[in-house]
């Protein structure tokens, strides 16, 4: 079997209300979908984050790609995603697209599902959690979350809409101690549920201690990525022992796993199958967190069902993810899969798809309508907010 083309297509599709992180906030989600088409009529999916430098990677590692076997996936690594390039050029996302979509044909080459051709499952279903972010309220005037009250009936509408069992609360927006007030009521409305915060590193080693002090009897099941950088993440461990550490930021790369467990950095590694460079890739960094006696939970970064069905895949194949994965899939409005949304089963779970490869297949007129509307509108870069212009935070924001 032989690569022939490889083509993407950006899109944006508009979500419930623009979600607000510590440094910027996003109107909708833009992704890329990329196909890679064989000469047996074969069509592998991926997908990747949105924007130009990731369209440039692609269109940089296409030639390179034209005329493998997609089944020689290491041969392909070291071809497109050696180590060294990755860290030098930062090809790693356009390349995780493009594994995804080599493990697709692969599997539908096999007629298997991709779980069951990288080590087989080890759970049905994937339990996943709520992501509770503060929002701006939308066009319509609706879906405001910016305070104690309107953060605690958005999480009742969220349990009672999917069932989710962990509620993950991403702060770093408002002040330290609203926010503290906040995971105390949370806290105290879902009595049963795992609870965990994101501030994006926007707190220094103070703050960080201050908070974990103030929550130290309010069962949090992580703290993630409360201050940037290993040797902070360090300190913050050394001042505040009890509390979890978890991390995607200041750990997230192959590097830095052994200083990860040399520097008693933390307590969960947040695996992506995208920032590790391809479902196999991030696998391989839960078996390594494996022998290092270190947990694995997985990171989201507002996939489209493409990602979302890798995910799945990647968590149903990971003995070791003892925490639900975090997923933005909830908060989109629509799909660009074949049959609409990926659906939720009971606990906020997803099954494993049950068609061979991904398990999942492209609307074609969904394709052209988000296309069209990529055109227009655009998710911004990470640490933007539309909605203030020229606003730069600073880091530590607190």
């Amino acid at each position: 079997m032989k690569i022939t083309d490889v083509r993407w297509t950006p899109c944006f599709i508009p979500i419930e209300a623009p979600l607000r992180y510590a440094f910027g906030s996003h109107p909708g989600f833009s992704r890329i979908i990329v196909e890679v088409e064989t000469n047996e009529g074969i069509v592998g999916l991926g997908e990747c984050y949105g924007g130009a430098s990731r369209e440039g990677q692609l269109a940089e590692m296409k030639p390179l790609l034209i005329g493998e076997d997609p089944f020689q996936l290491e041969r392909i690594r070291w071809k497109l995603a050696a180590p060294t390039s990755l860290k030098l050029f930062g090809h790693t996302l356009g390349w995780a697209a493009l594994e995804f979509a080599c493990l697709d044909i692969q599997g539908k080459a096999l007629n298997k599902p991709i779980c069951d051709i990288i080590g087989g499952r080890v759970r049905e279903v994937v339990p996943f959690s709520a992501y509770l972010f503060y929002r701006y309220a939308n066009d319509r005037g609706e879906g405001e979350v910016s305070n104690v009250e309107q953060m605690v009936g958005f999480a009742k509408y969220l349990v009672k809409q999917y069932g989710f069992q962990t509620l993950k609360y991403k702060n770093g927006v408002l002040p330290p101690d609203e926010e503290i007030e906040t995971f105390v009521t949370l806290r105290d409305k879902f009595p049963a549920s795992k609870i965990r915060l994101d501030p994006n590193a926007a707190w220094s080693v103070t703050t960080a201690v201050r908070v974990a002090r103030k929550l130290h009897e309010y069962d949090v099941e992580y703290l993630e990525d409360p201050v940037w950088g290993m040797r902070a993440m360090a300190r913050v461990n050394e001042k505040a022992p009890w509390v979890t550490l978890a991390s995607n930021m200041s750990v997230f790369a192959f590097e830095d796993l052994v200083p990860t467990t040399m520097m008693k950095i933390l307590d969960v590694v947040l695996i992506d199958p995208h920032w590790y460079g391809g479902i196999t890739r991030a696998r391989l960094a839960a078996q390594i967190c494996e022998t290092m006696g270190i947990d694995v939970g997985m990171h989201s970064g507002a996939e489209f069902g493409i990602s979302q069905a890798a995910m799945i895949h990647l968590a149903a194949s990971v003995p070791n993810m003892t925490v639900a994965p975090d997923s933005h899939y909830h908060h989109l409005t629509d799909d660009i899969l074949e049959g609409g949304k990926l659906q939720y089963g009971p606990g906020g779970t997803m099954k494993v798809p049950a068609g061979p490869g991904l398990g999942v297949s492209l609307d074609r007129d969904k394709i052209a309508r988000y296309h069209e509307l990529s055109r227009k509108k655009e998710m911004g870069s990470w640490i933007e907010d539309p909605r203030r212009p020229g606003v730069i935070t600073t880091q530590p924001k607190w």
